[in-house]
């Protein structure tokens, strides 16, 4: 084998090393995002579920106050 032929092997090899451990990397950073994104979505659905409450609150106050105000007219 010539001399050429183990650069070339070695640099395959010294290749596939960087692109495995980029690779790596990458999994890494999506599994990361993923858990951030989990957090923000269970975040999210608490502050719609709290939301939601002060709705339902604020509706029966105006319906309360409806009432009152017709019941007073008529």
């Amino acid at each position: 084998m010539t001399p050429e032929i183990y650069t070339i092997i070695a640099v395959a090899i010294a290749l596939a090393g960087l692109i495995l451990n980029g690779q790596r990397s990458i999994a890494q950073s999506i599994a990361r995002l993923r858990g951030e994104l989990n957090a923000l979505r269970e975040q999210v659905n608490h502050d719609i579920a709290a939301l939601s409450e002060r709705v339902a609150r604020l509706e029966g106050l105006l319906e309360g106050l409806r009432d009152a105000i017709t019941a007073k007219a008529a």
